[in-house]
């Protein structure tokens, strides 16, 4: 009895855990999940952060600069007496102390009132750097999504497969039964028996072959969404995508007004005319206000006392132009220049990659929706053929092989059926990419 109770806690446990490591996984879970878990999203991230503190360094250049020093200084007098030469001859000496001592300290304040438009400079082009930097983040997002819906789908399509092979290999079974019974009752040969086993056998290495690339991809998922390596997947059904909702002029149009890499390009033309303007400005003089506090202390003690120590300060503002600039910015400008057509001309070549890349993906989506038209007919065709074969076979008009044959065809059909609408969903999702809106 107590055997018996320990099998069954056994199997209790073990049915638990196997439980907890299946996960149903929806569409837009899986979407949800690679975007939350993508480390190509938090370097993304990054770069947006790193962005933002450039811009808060720029910010900060523009506050005022503030200095303190402070120093002692000990000196021994080896000569104690010093000699000034006077008037018809005579000379007044000065003696001075063996030990001297000196406290300073110097406090200063300087602010910038104009530097040639520098700072504001600074900060537009590290604003503009953000603005950037987030749209690059967005564009690695859709690749993501792209891929985590590219790796759903494939693995739906295995998933689908294995279904049509596991029916296929069911018939096949039926109909083994179905021989050996016509071979017992001398209505079928060995031979008969052995080209149904041989098919079963085939079917089931089809079989194992699918299983196989279903764990791997199954992995490969867990790793992509950031699942435990040891998760089974059960995915949810698939609404394939098989209409075209607009025209290639259309989705054209959408790509060409939203693609992220546009809006980047567009920002780095405006960072390239502000670098511009920033080496205009090195041209310019500069302008500041500034105070000076100084402490000199002369006495032996460190908090003196009155009237035994000097603590001036001095207020003024400053000006200063580098003549030199207006003759050696001349090249800077000019490099900057050819930058800012090089962008333009970027620009200009990334119109034409988009183009291509909608015309492909517009062309790729209307091959897979024709070739699902000719695979449904193919299936209409294979399953009157299979029909008329198994007749046939019935009534001793047809062998064996014409028979497997048959079925071979209609199953391979079906399952070419299957990949061309999954492939034709893909080949949606990639049109969808290449205007700049992907989505689950």
């Amino acid at each position: 009895m107590n055997k018996q109770v320990w099998i069954f806690l056994f199997l209790m446990i073990s049915a638990v855990a196997l439980r907890a490591q299946t996960k149903k996984l929806s569409f837009e879970e899986a979407v949800q999940l690679g975007v939350q878990n993508s480390k190509q999203l938090k370097l993304s991230q990054n770069k947006i952060d790193l962005a933002i503190s450039q811009f808060e360094q720029a910010k900060d250049a523009a506050l005022p600069s503030a200095k303190v020093s402070a120093g002692y200084s000990h000196a021994l007098m080896l000569a104690r007496t010093l000699s000034f030469p006077g008037d018809s001859g005579r000379s007044t000496k000065i003696k001075l102390p063996f030990d001297n001592t000196l406290y300073q300290a110097t406090l200063s304040i300087n602010e910038p009132i104009f530097a040639g438009h520098q700072f504001r400079y600074a900060q537009q082009s590290a604003d503009l750097l953000i603005k950037a930097s987030k749209l690059d983040a967005d564009l690695d997002k859709d690749e993501i999504v792209y891929n985590i819906i590219n790796a759903y789908l494939n693995y739906y399509k295995i998933i689908k497969n294995q279904a049509i092979i596991q029916q296929n290999l069911s018939d096949i079974q039926n109909k083994l039964d179905e021989i050996m019974k016509y071979e017992k009752q001398g209505l079928a040969t060995k031979n008969d028996v052995l080209r149904y086993q041989l098919q079963k056998s085939n079917t089931e290495l089809t079989m194992a072959e699918l299983e196989n690339n279903r764990a791997i991809a199954n992995y490969n998922m867990n790793i992509m969404l950031g699942l435990p390596d040891s998760t089974e997947l059960d995915i949810q059904e698939v609404s394939y995508k098989l209409d075209v909702d607009s025209s290639f002029s259309q989705y054209l149009q959408i790509a060409l007004k939203d693609r992220k890499e546009f809006g980047s390009l567009d920002y780095q033309s405006q960072i390239a005319d502000i670098n511009i303007k920033k080496i205009h400005s090195q041209q310019l003089p500069t302008v500041g206000v500034g105070g000076n506090l100084y402490y000199f202390n002369l006495s032996k003690a460190f908090i003196p006392g009155n009237g035994s120590f000097l603590a001036p300060f001095i207020l003024g503002i400053n000006a200063s132009w580098d003549i030199g600039s207006l003759y050696k910015t001349k090249n800077k400008i000019s490099e900057a220049r050819i930058e800012r057509r090089q962008i333009d001309i970027n620009k200009d070549a990334e119109v034409d990659r988009v183009k291509t890349e909608v015309h492909q993906s517009y062309m790729q989506f209307h091959l897979a929706l024709n070739k699902i038209k000719v695979l449904q007919e193919a299936i209409a065709q294979a399953t009157e053929n299979e029909r008329v074969m198994e007749s046939k076979f019935h009534n001793n008009l047809a062998t064996t092989t014409d028979r497997i044959d048959a079925q071979t065809l209609l199953y391979q059909a079906r399952i070419s059926l299957e990949i061309a609408k999954n492939d034709a969903t893909i080949a949606y999702y990639s049109l969808l990419k290449s205007t700049g809106h992907i989505q689950p």
